[in-house]
């Protein structure tokens, strides 16, 4: 009887291992189509709390996400609390911004980031492109702005906050 029982509890552990792996193997299907979509709504940021907009309202230029390692999505508001986040929490995440023309999802790493004096949830300003050229066009448009580099964005959000 007691062998019985111990081969159930192992059978047992055996099917929730792979329960609980198939579930994130979900995760990560999920999450590489979030890429696709629209921040889903009533989602607050992962760091703040605040409202993440959408890209149909003004400030959706500005939402960040990142996809954890089993597969998690979770929004920001900008740029700003996505970097002090990971930094907070020693973790690297896959991070993508919003390209500010055509509102699609960038790797953040490979992104062109430009400081202007847009408003933004944080009051950062960072609006991010795909393309240099059409960083470099905006900047052609607007004076006052300036292309930084990423390092220096992730330098400036985490000196913010701490």
């Amino acid at each position: 009887m007691k062998k019985l029982l111990a081969l159930g509890i192992i059978l047992l552990s055996i099917i929730s291992v792979g329960f609980i792996d198939n579930k994130h193997k979900m995760s990560a299907e999920a999450a590489k189509s979030s890429l696709e979509q629209d921040v889903p709504d009533n989602t607050n940021c992962a760091f703040c709390n605040m409202v993440v907009y959408q890209k149909k309202d003004k400030m959706g230029v500005f939402a960040a996400q990142a996809i954890k390692k089993k597969g998690k999505v979770v929004y920001y508001d900008d740029i700003g609390c996505l970097l002090y986040d990971e930094e907070k929490n020693k973790t690297k995440n896959k991070k993508y911004v919003r390209d500010y023309k055509t509102l699609k999802w960038v790797q953040a790493e490979k992104a062109t980031y430009v400081k202007t004096s847009l408003a933004s949830p944080m009051d950062d300003g960072y609006i991010y492109f795909d393309k240099e050229a059409d960083a470099k066009k905006y900047i052609a448009k607007n004076s006052g702005t300036k292309i930084v580099p990423f390092k220096t964005v992730r330098k400036e959000s985490i000196e913010k906050y701490q």
